[in-house]
């Protein structure tokens, strides 16, 4: 191109040489030339040779400026069009970065003016280029996460960083409820899912922002800093609205953080429906599908687990083993539907019961096995008795019928004499459930405790 503008430039500037050279005759008759010296073939000549090298020195003066400008300019496009097409092989975009390509022009002409613009549109590339890393990064980070919650906290962790946030949280939606999946900054995190200021549009899946003015704060949410600026970004996934991710700064958000975020959303949202469907299957597969509790497999593992737990932090760990009563003679007069009744109420009065950290299984048959992770053998009798108290007063509906069945419970507990295994734990456990069905049926036996928690090395059976 500058090829055609410089022989361009020469032409006009010869062209424009020879006019004047050609006019000049004429020019100078009004000083006083005689018109037979003007006219003269030898003026003509000498005035069009004047003409001739003015034009050339003219284009050899803009040449001698201009050029080396424009080559630069030139060199710069050239250098940056070819790390590019690397770059788009390699992914290293280090070649491409501002610092080494920009030019460095002053002038406040129009070839400065092209400088700035070409520094702005390499300033813009690199920025590209980078949200683009910054995207590429985050969904590689996330994509190999199946565990719900160690996604949940790695992704705010991430998306903390990218927005430089003091605060946040992960806000889900399951089965119809609201819950925080992580939260960073926040001395109050459970007050998010009842705060109307947020989520007054939690049903709408548009980014919301919130500037509040100085001195405001906001109640019982932030504890760590006065927030400034809060952004509210739906998470979604094929058109569903799976959470919201809430960031909050105690300085305004920088103005590329609102149009960054729903493209790392994009990542996230795959991200965790993936992680969503595992932990569906993962608790489909642990679960009971009668009760609903944990089956034997699972539960055992969780059982082996605690007492991992319980050995290493020097805790107490008790087991109940549960029967209901004459559950063969429910099945024989009632039916099995009768007796699923049955057992399904059970499981649900032994939930009602339990503390949020209990593992509840079902064992087998009509058995099931409670763990109740630092709770002495006292602690487990207690806890024994409310619950074969609670069973013995529910009751079962069979249509016109109502049926009360009670249930027998065994208790054994760790101590810090020596190790035991878990299914030696569980079969001390058999034993005085054993007792209790023949001396009476519908109580609790428990003996003092009676070993040190370790892990098992031996299968359920």
């Amino acid at each position: 191109m500058s090829k055609h503008v410089f022989r361009a430039l020469a032409m006009g500037m010869v062209a424009m040489g020879v006019v004047m050279g050609a006019a000049f005759p004429v020019f100078v008759l009004g000083f006083g030339v005689p018109k037979s010296t003007a006219f003269s073939p030898t003026f003509i000549i000498a005035t069009l040779v004047a003409g001739l090298i003015v034009g050339g020195l003219n284009f050899a003066l803009a040449s001698r400026i201009v050029r080396p400008r424009l080559r630069q300019l030139s060199s710069r496009m050239q250098q940056v069009r070819a790390a590019m097409q690397q770059a788009t092989f390699s992914g290293d975009w280090t070649a491409c970065n501002p610092a080494v390509c920009r030019l460095h022009e002053q002038d406040e002409d129009e070839l400065g003016a092209v400088a700035q613009s070409y520094n702005a549109l390499l300033h813009a590339l690199h920025e590209a280029h980078m949200v683009e890393a910054r995207i590429r990064d985050f969904t590689q980070t996330l994509s190999s996460k199946l565990d719900l919650h160690e996604l949940g906290d790695q992704a705010l962790g991430l998306l903390q960083a990218n927005a430089r946030a003091q605060g946040g949280a992960i806000v889900l939606e399951r089965h119809g409820e609201w819950t925080v999946l992580a939260s960073r900054g926040l001395s109050h995190p459970e007050k998010l899912v009842e705060n109307k200021v947020y989520f007054n549009s939690k049903d709408v899946a548009v980014q919301t922002r919130i500037t509040l003015p100085p001195g405001v704060t906001v109640d019982a949410i932030l504890s760590h800093f006065v927030p400034s600026d809060v952004l509210l970004t739906p998470i979604e996934n094929h058109g569903f609205v799976l959470g919201w991710v809430i960031l909050a700064s105690a300085t305004p958000f920088a103005e590329d953080v609102p149009r960054l975020m729903p493209l790392l959303m994009q990542g996230l949202g795959l991200a965790l429906n993936n992680a969503l469907l595992h932990d569906d299957l993962q608790r489909v597969a642990a679960l009971d599908p009668l009760t609903g509790v944990y089956n034997r497999r699972f539960g055992y593992k969780r059982l082996e687990e605690e007492l991992t737990r319980a050995s290493r932090d020097h805790t107490s760990l008790s087991v109940l083993l549960l029967d209901r009563d004459h559950f063969k003679r429910v099945n024989d007069t009632y039916g099995h539907l009768s007796g699923d009744k049955v057992l399904i109420r059970t499981a649900n009065v032994c939930r009602e019961i339990l503390r949020e950290g209990d593992v509840l299984m079902r064992y087998g048959g009509e058995e099931f096995v409670v763990v109740l992770p630092g709770a002495s053998i006292q602690d487990a009798r207690d806890v024994a008795e409310r619950i074969r108290f609670a069973i013995s007063q529910s009751q079962v509906n069979l249509g016109d019928l109502v049926l009360q069945v009670t249930s027998s419970i065994g208790v054994a507990a760790t101590t810090g004499q020596k190790s035991i295994a878990a299914d030696e734990l569980i079969a001390l456990a058999d034993e005085r459930l054993y007792k209790a069905k023949a001396t009476g049926r519908n109580k609790v036996v428990s003996e003092a405790a009676i070993a040190k928690p370790v892990v098992t090395t031996k299968p359920a059976q």
